[in-house]
C-alpha cells in the first residue's frame, strides 16, 4: 500500500490562501515571518496526522478493532487512501499487507452505512485461535480474548471490550461492532 500525504481541509485553507494583514506597519513585518512560521507548522501537521504508517497501523486501527476506541467508518475509509476492490456485505473491503499487533492481514473491511451496524475489522491468514493467541499478546490491555464455548469447535472468540474473532472459512476474522440505532429519550 502506498503512503501518501493527506492534507487536513484546515491545513491547506491556512497555508494556500493568502492571510489578509490589511495596510498596518505590524502586517508587514508579520507577512515576512509567516512563511516560515506556516512551513513549520505545516511540518509539524504532516508529521503528526500522516496515517497510516507501520507503526500506528496496530494503534489506531487495532484501537477501533478491539473496541477500545470510538468507531467511525468514515474516518477509517477515507484513511484507506484507496478504493474498494468489492463493496458486499454491508461493507466496503480492501486488500492489505499491514499487520495487526503483529498478526497479518489480508483483508480489512469497513461498514458502508447499510447496515443498523456500525463496524471495522479485518481478515487474518491465521487461524481464529492463532490470530486470538497473537492478538492477546501484542495487543493493549482489553485485547485479551477467550472462546464462547470449550466444546463448540467453531465458538467465536471475545473480547472484554465486545470485540469478536470468528470463522471465515479457515481464516480469522476480528471486528467490533457497534449499534447505530439511537433509541428514544423519554
Amino acid at each position: 500500500m502506498s503512503r501518501q500525504i493527506v492534507v487536513p481541509p484546515v491545513v491547506n485553507r491556512l497555508f494556500c490562501h493568502p492571510l489578509d494583514f490589511g495596510n498596518h506597519a505590524w502586517a508587514q513585518t508579520a507577512g515576512r515571518f509567516r512563511r516560515p512560521a506556516s512551513t513549520a507548522i505545516f511540518a509539524l501537521l504532516v508529521t503528526t496526522c500522516a496515517w497510516p504508517d507501520d507503526s500506528s497501523f496496530s494503534t489506531t486501527f487495532g484501537a477501533a478493532i478491539l473496541c477500545l476506541d470510538d468507531l467511525e467508518p468514515g474516518y477509517f475509509y477515507n484513511a484507506m487512501r484507496q478504493r474498494p476492490y468489492k463493496i458486499e456485505q454491508g461493507a466496503y473491503w480492501f486488500k492489505t499487507s499491514e499487520q495487526l499487533f503483529g498478526a497479518p492481514l489480508t483483508e480489512i473491511f469497513i461498514s458502508d452505512g447499510s447496515s443498523r451496524h456500525a463496524f471495522v475489522g479485518a481478515v487474518s491468514s491465521l487461524s481464529p485461535a492463532e490470530l486470538a493467541a497473537v492478538v492477546s499478546a501484542g495487543a493493549p490491555a482489553g485485547g485479551s480474548f477467550k472462546r464462547v464455548s470449550r466444546t463448540d469447535r467453531y465458538a467465536p472468540f471475545v473480547s472484554p471490550t465486545g470485540s469478536e474473532i470468528v470463522y471465515q472459512g479457515n481464516k480469522g476474522k476480528i471486528f467490533c461492532r457497534r449499534d447505530r440505532v439511537v433509541l428514544p429519550v423519554n
